[in-house]
């Protein structure tokens, strides 16, 4: 019995162990024709010119896609757009040398990625035809939009899609974003962009808001919106695995782990998820192991969240069951491999406030 609870603990850490290193997955890239460029090949731009990647990962996600994929584009592509000029603010203060850039040298361009994971649907197809449709009647003439399609050889999880997208992302920022537009984009990306210039991670919360509203009494936020509405057992559900983080993890100061909505400065993005090993629901759990074990400078935020009908999550009772075992076995996992080193962290460079620049970002710290 004994053997049986070590083998099905460590489960996780065999099954990556077999998994070969690597991104698996097939790109092709869509850019207008100004760009001059449509290719397979990831030096379609200079990484100094991509201020934001949009990191979309997708499983059966044709209906949702296109309104999620709407609200955000009206936001980046309006003549004004305050949250991405937080970013533009925050590398001018952070450039590598600590002087200010000049404006004219921080790009614009925002990096679309979307990841799909093996859907059975037709969610690549769905978002290559709004790309192409945006392509051709393109509206801003502020920022540039460069569309992405990764596809991964089969369903492999929402953390191996999102891992995907990090490393293959060349944004000064990255923005992890679900795909049902559960998050209010504007305003999120207002929120976490605040604390750019500071922070290498960024991350949306849902119980933030939620302790908010109810200080509020419910009174209406113009300021961002919020609007939480969780069915009673997603509630559930969260306050016992914010326990399970509490208690097996150790960080009692994160009150959300899973909301879809996380802003990584670029170098800090590669270093987290270059070596991640959870590929399913948990994976955001080890992120924040690995950002804590680096000593990178972490900020919770409000975001406005709703949620959207749709969810991939079986709510029937057995499988619930097996869900919450599941993911309690894998903050086991987390927690022991880490602790007797059989995963490792690789230390990199103290973020001090300073920008790292973009064209080492992928490169390994020792």
């Amino acid at each position: 019995l004994a053997a049986f609870a070590l083998c099905y603990i460590f489960y996780p850490a065999f099954e990556a162990s077999l998994r070969p290193s690597g991104v698996d997955a097939q790109c092709r890239t869509f850019q207008s024709p100004s760009a001059a460029r449509t290719s397979d090949s990831s030096e379609y731009s200079e990484e100094g010119d991509i201020l934001l990647s949009l990191i979309i990962p997708a499983y059966n996600e044709e209906e949702r896609l296109v309104s999620m994929l709407d609200a955000t584009e009206s936001y980046l592509s309006a003549e004004s757009c305050p949250g991405l000029e937080m970013l533009r603010k925050a590398v001018r203060s952070t450039s590598n040398t600590g002087k200010k850039t000049a404006s004219k040298s921080i790009g614009t361009t925002v990096e679309w990625i979307l990841v799909n994971d093996g859907s059975k649907d037709q969610t690549s197809q769905v978002y290559e035809s709004y790309a192409m449709d945006q392509l051709k009647t393109k509206k801003s003439k502020n920022t540039q939009m460069i569309w992405r399609l990764c596809s991964l050889s089969q369903n492999s999880g929402k953390g191996a899609a999102v891992q995907a997208g990090m490393l293959l992302a060349k944004g000064r920022y990255r923005l992890m974003v679900d795909a049902d537009g559960a998050t209010e984009f504007g305003p999120g990306l207002e929120a976490v962009s605040k604390f750019a210039s500071s922070h290498e991670f960024v991350f949306g919360s849902r119980a933030v808001a939620r302790e908010e509203s109810e200080s509020e009494n419910h009174d209406d936020d113009t300021s961002t919106g919020t609007s939480v509405q969780r069915s009673w057992i997603r509630r559930l559900l969260q306050a016992g695995f914010h326990a399970f983080v509490v208690l097996i993890v150790g960080n009692s100061q994160v009150q959300d782990t899973q909301c879809g909505f996380k802003l990584f400065l670029g170098s800090s993005a590669q270093t987290l998820f270059r070596d991640l090993h959870l590929h399913r629901w948990a994976f955001d759990t080890e992120l924040f192991v690995r950002a804590g074990r680096l000593r990178l400078n972490l900020k919770e935020v409000r975001v406005p969240w709703q949620e959207i009908d749709g969810s991939k999550l079986n709510t029937g009772t057995m499988s619930l069951i097996r869900v919450a075992i599941g993911m309690l076995r894998d903050m086991i996992c987390v927690r022991l491999c880490y602790t007797m080193g059989i995963w490792v962290t690789e230390q990199p460079e103290k973020f001090d406030g300073k920008q790292a620049d973009p064209s080492t970002s992928s490169k390994k710290d020792r």
